[in-house]
C-alpha cells in the first residue's frame, strides 16, 4: 500500500479520521457528518476495505445496519491522520 492509493477518491482521508474520532459507523453516519458525496463516499469504502485498512459487520436487528471500524492496520494509520487534522486546524 501507498499514500496514492488513499489519496483517491479524497474522502478516505476524512473517513479514517472520522472512524478513529468515532470508533465505528454507519455509511448514513459517514455522508452527513463528513458532508460527504454518496458515490464518492462508497467508492472510498472499497477501497479502504480492500487495503484492509477498515472493516464492517451488521446488526442483527431491524432494520439491518452496516457499521464500518478500524483493523488493527488501519488504527495507526488513522492515528496519525488524526494528528495531522489537529495541526492543520491549530494553524487557521
Amino acid at each position: 500500500m501507498n499514500i496514492k492509493k488513499l489519496q483517491k477518491p479524497v474522502c478516505s482521508l476524512e473517513i479514517l479520521v472520522h472512524l478513529h474520532r468515532n470508533e465505528k459507523a454507519t455509511i448514513t453516519q459517514l455522508i452527513k457528518q463528513g458532508e460527504l458525496n454518496q458515490r464518492t463516499t462508497y467508492s472510498a469504502l472499497g477501497k479502504l476495505l480492500d487495503q484492509e485498512l477498515i472493516c464492517h459487520e451488521e446488526s442483527n436487528g431491524f432494520p439491518v445496519c452496516k457499521y464500518y471500524e478500524l483493523t488493527d492496520k488501519g488504527k495507526p494509520v488513522a492515528k496519525h491522520l488524526n494528528a495531522v487534522d489537529k495541526l492543520l486546524v491549530q494553524t487557521k
